[in-house]
Parts: C-alpha cells; structure tokens; sequence
C-alpha cells in the first residue's frame, strides 16, 4: 500500500516530522557553520532533517533545511513508497521496480491561477538575493550557494516541452547568480539552442521546492519530456504550476523561493565561479568563468524555506534518495540484456554512481563479464563518471557494504579478476583526471570491473560460507522480534 503523497515542502517537512525524524537547530551562522553542523550530524549515517531558524544576521522563519533524504523512511516518503520496505535501501529499489512495472504514463503539470509562491514578489530594484541566508557550506568554497537542492526550470524553444535540472547556483550580487551546468545536460542544451539565436535563455531558480519534483529533476528523464510530468505520475495527480511573473516558465505553485532571469550566452558576460566542494568530495573544478543570470524577480513565501544539499563526504541526499532512480534504471538496462540479476545499487560511501555493485546467479561462463560490460556502457545510469563496476553473487546484498567488501575480500583474485577499460568518458570535476589532460580537454578516464563472484568454472567446488539462509533469519527475526529487535 502507497503512503499518502504530500505537496510541497513544509507538508513533506510536516510528515517528516510525523515520523519523528526532524531536528529544529536555532542560531547558527550562514557562514560555514550551518555546513559544519550538517557534516557533523550526516557523518554519523543515518541522520534526521535538519531545519535551522533564527540564523545569525536574519530573522526568524526564515530557514534553511538540509539533510533531506538522508534516512531510507524519508527516502520512501518522498517517493510514495511503502514504509515497510525502508528497512533496505535495495528493498526500496524493488518497491520503486514494482511501481514502475506497468511502465511510467506520464501526468503533464496543471496550471492554477494564483499559489502560496506568489505570496511576496520582488522585481527590478526590489530584488536583493541577500535577503536570504544562503550558506557558505564548506571553508574553500568561492561563496554563497543558495543552488544546491534546487530545480531549474527551462522551455526549448523548439518544441515548447519544459525540463527542469539540478545545478548548482552561486550569488555574486543582490540580483546576479551564475549557473554551473555542466556540458551535454538537457539544460545546457537548451540554453545553447537560445544562445545560438542571439538571445539569453530564460530561467526560473527554485531554490526551496517539493523533494519529489527535486529528485525528478536528478533523473535522466528521456528528452523531450518533462520532469513534472513524471512527478505527476509518482504523485498520482498533477503538480499545480503557476505562471512566471517575469518568465513564460511553469513554476510550482507550493515553492519556497523562486529566482527569475535571464541565463546570459558565455559570449555577452561571465562571472568566476567556485571554487565548490563538489560531489567527489573534492575541488576538482576549480574556479572558472561562468554564464550568469541576471535575476529579474523573486518570488517567496512568508518565512520561506531553502533546501540545501551541499556535497559531504558522507552518504549524500544525491546517493540515498535519487540514487534509487539512476539504479532502477541500471537495473532495467541490465535486465534487457542479462539473465539472472538479483540487486543493483550504487556504493553511497564512495560517491554518486563512481561504483555500481551488480548481484547476479551465474548460469553460464562469461556471465559474471557480460554484466559488468552492459553495466560499464549503460548510458547515463553508469557511463559518465562511473569508476568501478564490482560482480558477487545472489548471496550478497549489494547495498550492504561489510557484504560488498567480504566478498571483495574472498571471492576476487586480483591477478585475475579484475579488468581495466581505458578512455572512458569523464568530466572535469573529476579530481584523478591529470592537470595537463584538463588543459587539452581530454576527460576521459578508467573503468575497473572486478568481479568479486564465486569462479563459474568451479562454483559447485566452492567453498560453502557460514550465512545462513534469509528466509530462515526472518522466521527467526519474526519469533524473537519483540525480544530482540
């Protein structure tokens, strides 16, 4: 059974809350401290959501959220899935499989008149982005990112459809805001279209939206169709949109904040952006020129809400939540073209999709290697920025790393397990990439497949471990739950 969805984000924060895993935090700084105490609480693992009101230099209700999804129960809510099934994140992965079984019939986003995000708006000299306190989330970073769980809203200008996409935002001043996207994304090629034409490409910047269209707007949605309508088909009815004020653009009339502009072409003005804590957990990019948008209006509610996600070394809102997502979608791809595949998950501890852990039951020689190279060459499930494709077998659950690494440790010969494919395409926040290789242009970089699997040729020769068999643990978990659980 289906959990009822929510709308919006202080209904989802509400429930949140319902579930008893929200932590209200009062009188942090903006500067790094709201980003020290995130790192601090989400180092530990499993972490609640974090709200920080009354922030030093602003007034109270207007806060900052971070940590979203960083608890497999927040991870069910925002994706409408059963809370019985939070208890694994690969169980979370089947349950989305399961919704998704009849395919995806996309609900296009419904147009109202008037919304909650229109409940203050700001034009022309009234625009001050410092209005809000927008973090500065780690000690290196260029400065403030009031983009890091955010929506980017953008029409082709071809064919009308909508896209929407995570990139991340920096303020430069009161109305400028430049917009990191990086090279082949939908909307870089979007705005490209515009730019080509003369023309700037408009924009709207939800920077405090609902999660569940956040986490569509992490998917590799097919082109040509819109990330509201999938969220209108996870959420079973539409997502109310109003229009812009200042842009012909769709925006969520349950939204937070909302930044209205003009997206410049590279050729007519950047801005330097970064450095910025990237998702590697590393500042591999460094600070480059960027395109800019000039902000021509903000929209907000009363006591506004910004969503933060900023990159930690820790399991990340991006590897949790929308991890499920490019997984699925991994899965799906396998399943097209290899027999017998038990579990996929992308390792959290090791960043975003870098190390896909395929669970598979051999059934013939070459299978374990026929996996890892549809795995390897998956487009955007896997390709781009993926370093490891690891194998084991139907008794390893693929999102228990101690598993992961037992069978790492026990089942992979080194001499002849793993395989090295070279002039895999990367990109620049890449931070193994060679200095000289960024200055050529050349990001490209090495996959491995290791295949950390029983050997087919003597798998019946094998020896036997001491795990014992799940359904038999769960009818004792069953007996002795209240005793012991």
């Amino acid at each position: 059974m289906e959990e009822k969805m929510f709308n919006g984000l202080r209904e989802w924060i509400k429930q949140v809350e319902d579930l008893g895993e929200c932590k209200v935090i009062e009188g942090a700084d903006w500067n790094l401290e709201i980003g020290y105490i995130t790192e601090l609480v989400t180092s530990r693992g499993e972490s609640p959501l974090l709200i920080f009101d009354k922030i030093k230099g602003y007034k109270p209700g207007y806060r900052v959220a971070s940590a979203a999804l960083y608890s497999p129960r927040r991870v069910a809510l925002t994706l409408g899935l059963p809370q019985d099934q939070a208890g694994s994140m690969v169980n979370l992965l089947k349950a989305w499989r399961v919704k998704t079984r009849g395919g995806i019939n996309p609900i296009p986003a419904m147009e109202v008149s008037t919304g909650a995000v229109k409940e203050n708006v700001h034009t022309g000299d009234g625009v001050d982005l410092f209005e809000f306190p927008t973090p500065k989330w780690h000690e290196l970073d260029g400065g403030r990112y009031i983009g890091t769980g955010d929506t980017v809203i953008q029409r082709d200008p071809e064919d009308g459809w909508v896209n929407l996409g995570t990139y991340r935002v920096q303020v430069i001043d009161k109305s400028t805001v430049t917009l990191h996207i990086i090279g082949g994304n939908h909307g870089d090629l979007i705005a490209r279209k515009y730019w080509d034409r003369g023309l700037s490409c408009p924009v709207a910047i939800v920077c405090g939206g609902d999660p569940l269209i956040w986490v569509m707007s992490n998917t590799d949605v097919p082109w040509g169709i819109s990330e509201y309508d999938y969220a209108g088909w996870a959420r079973g009815e539409p997502v109310e949109v109003v229009k812009g004020e200042t842009v012909d653009l769709p925006i969520p009339a349950t939204a937070e904040i909302v930044l209205e502009g003009e997206f410049m072409s590279p050729q007519v003005e950047t801005r330097i952006e970064g450095p910025f804590g990237e998702w590697q957990g590393y500042y591999g990019g460094g600070a480059r020129p960027h395109p800019i948008v000039k902000v021509k209006a903000v929209l907000h509610r009363n006591d506004p809400i910004l969503l933060g996600c900023p990159p930690m070394v820790v399991p990340n809102d991006y590897l949790t939540g929308a991890g499920i997502l490019p997984a699925a979608a991994l899965w799906e791809e396998l399943d097209k073209q290899v027999p017998g595949v038990k579990g996929v998950w992308y390792i959290t501890d090791a960043r975003w999709k870098s190390m896909a852990v395929i669970s598979i039951k051999q059934q013939y020689p070459g299978h374990a290697k026929q996996a890892a190279m549809v795995a390897a060459s998956a487009y955007r499930a896997a390709v781009r920025g993926g370093k490891f494709v690891i194998i084991v077998d139907e008794d390893i659950d693929p999102s228990n790393i101690s598993e992961v690494l037992w069978a790492l440790a026990t089942r992979c010969d080194p001499a002849t397990s793993i395989d090295i494919i070279d002039e895999c395409w990367d990109m620049a926040s890449n931070p193994r990439i060679p200095p000289e290789k960024k200055d050529r242009g050349e990001l490209t970089s090495s996959k491995a497949l290791i295949y950390a699997c029983k050997p087919f040729s003597w798998i019946e020769r094998y020896p036997p471990s001491v795990k014992s068999k799940p359904e038999i643990l769960e009818k004792v978990k069953k007996k002795w739950d209240k005793l012991l659980f």
